[in-house]
């Protein structure tokens, strides 16, 4: 990101469009990864009321 937006490490003052990249990076990439896993739990996690109980029940048991 920071290639396509010119940021130059060792420069004090950076372009604007180079600003917006660190945006980039810092907030639009880590959402993406977010939202992408948050797809993959929604997919494949099943949890259902029934399998939160045993879940409880098992912790209760072994005391935690």
């Amino acid at each position: 990101m920071h290639t396509l937006t010119g940021f130059n490490e060792g420069v004090e003052k950076q372009t604007t469009l180079a600003k917006f990249g660190i945006h980039i990076h810092l907030a639009l990439v880590p959402m993406i990864f977010i939202f992408i896993t948050g797809i993959i739990l929604w997919k494949y996690c099943d949890l259902t009321p029934e399998k939160v109980k045993a879940n409880k029940a098992k912790i209760a048991e072994i005391g935690l």
